[in-house]
């Protein structure tokens, strides 16, 4: 449920309470607010944000200040770096990707080796998953 009274740290200005108002969607103000942040378009910014995590395919809950009720790490949106800022990436639409916020901390404090080992852990489980599904799933 959308705050209903206008709040400057839930809808930052009159203009993007007023759009929440109209179309229900919380993404023009986190998207407003992110786009400031990282000094790109706001309409292309806008475009980026998806309804779900690029990754996990989690839903993504946009509210910001009163909107933001207790809001999970998979569902907080996180801006990605694609090229991260430490290894040159720019602050462009092009290197940006929106996940969730326990994506983003996966992807952020993994080496290049733990992401392969992911990888071949989701191999492993995807070849055995007929196993997993009638030996754990099916004992509860």
């Amino acid at each position: 449920m959308l705050y209903p009274k206008y709040d400057p740290d839930t809808y930052i200005s009159r203009d993007l309470y007023r759009k929440v108002c109209e179309t229900g969607d919380l993404r023009v103000v986190w998207a407003y607010s992110n786009a400031q942040k990282w000094k790109v378009d706001y309409e292309e910014f806008l475009a980026l944000c998806g309804s779900t995590c690029l990754i996990c395919s989690g839903e993504l809950n946009y509210g910001l200040g009163k909107n933001n009720n207790d809001k999970s790490s998979e569902s907080t949106p996180s801006t990605h770096h694609i090229v991260p800022q430490s290894k040159g990436g720019k602050n462009s639409i092009e290197n940006f990707a929106i996940i969730c916020m326990r994506c983003n901390e996966i992807l952020t404090n993994s080496t290049h080796k733990e992401i392969h080992r992911y990888v071949a852990i989701a191999d492993f489980l995807q070849k055995h998953e007929e196993i997993y599904e009638q030996e754990i799933y099916q004992k509860d």
